[in-house]
């Protein structure tokens, strides 16, 4: 009787505590690496996110010329690196859109501006911060629930707030 009522206890913490911090972050990094190639009008772009273990991420945002073939990072127009802190973002803020059949996740700093936004040139180089931030896009739209239902873990994990109001 005491094993089946411990083996039912151990059964019951794996159901409500749900995915890890490190078992999060990985699920994201695989789903979100394969980053489909946006087209704009008036030029190409690739998003490359990764997440740390420590709550940090960093985002790379290439554009290339909507003439160029083969996407590297040894022929783009222009690069941004995007970085912060998943516990500076706000859970209730985590938000998906679709977009010519590619799902776009973005958040909102949970107090003021806490994204870092530094363009690498090859023409400007600038650093600003920002309140927004577009976490990852994925081709698969069918990761919708889930991909938001993880950011919004994460970011609960890493200690992030919901806005007051």
């Amino acid at each position: 009787m005491n094993i089946k009522f411990l083996l039912f206890l151990v059964f019951l913490s794996n159901v409500l505590f749900g995915q890890t911090k490190k078992e999060t972050i990985d699920w994201l990094n695989l789903k979100l690496e394969g980053c489909p190639t946006i087209s704009m009008s008036y030029c190409k772009n690739k998003r490359y996110l990764k997440i740390e273990y420590d709550g940090t991420f960093s985002i790379e945002s290439y554009d290339f010329s909507i003439y160029e073939q083969y996407l590297n990072s040894n022929n783009y127009k222009s690069k941004v690196v995007f970085s912060g802190n998943f516990k500076e973002l706000s859970p209730n803020s985590v938000r998906t859109k679709i977009i010519q059949d590619n799902l776009f996740i973005y958040a909102t700093c949970s107090n003021g501006k806490c994204v870092t936004q530094t363009n690498l040139g090859p023409d400007e180089y600038y650093s600003i911060k920002s309140a927004e931030v577009l976490l990852g896009v994925t081709s698969n739209v069918e990761l919708e629930f889930r991909c938001k239902k993880a950011f919004i873990h994460l970011i609960n994990l890493c200690g992030g707030k919901n806005e007051p109001f």
